[in-house]
């Protein structure tokens, strides 16, 4: 019995061992096993492979963020690019270290299609949320020359 225990168990071990590739979008954790959605890779929040290999330093430092994702001036955090310099509310930054929000280089970012500047040159917000009635930039500027 227990020599069938032992079969069973090393098969199991060999399948885990050698686990399909991840589906496309995805990569394997450190373990070799666990596959996670690339848009969650290095995105400073709570690791999602078990391991923690998603949000280790060292793999974010080389890591290469997904289209449509840019990386933090830390080199360990990426961030959907629609929310570089968007100066949401406060202009709290959604990079861990802050260079997603910081004035300057918000003044020579160029907004993605679909997002235009507010008054104060720095932050980008949708074009539909221009004169929709609600507060989005930060100076208050999307709502300012409606004609209302």
């Amino acid at each position: 019995m227990k020599q069938i225990l032992v079969i069973i168990l090393l098969a199991i071990a060999t399948h885990t061992a050698h686990a399909e590739d991840c589906a496309e979008g995805s990569t394997k954790c450190g373990d070799g096993v666990q596959c996670v959605s690339k848009e969650y890779w290095c995105d400073g929040g709570e690791p999602d492979c078990d391991d923690g290999s998603d949000e280790a330093e060292s793999v974010c430092k080389d890591y290469t963020c997904p289209t449509g994702y840019k990386k933090c001036a830390d080199g360990l955090q990426c961030i959907d690019e629609g929310w570089w310099c968007d100066g949401i509310e406060d202009g709290d930054p959604d990079c861990d270290d802050g260079s997603d929000e910081i004035e300057s280089v918000c003044k020579e970012y160029q907004c993605l299609p679909g997002y235009k500047k507010c008054a104060n040159g720095a932050h980008c917000t949708a074009e539909d949320f221009f004169c929709d009635g609600s507060k989005d930039c930060v100076d208050g500027s999307d709502e300012g020359t409606c004609g209302r």
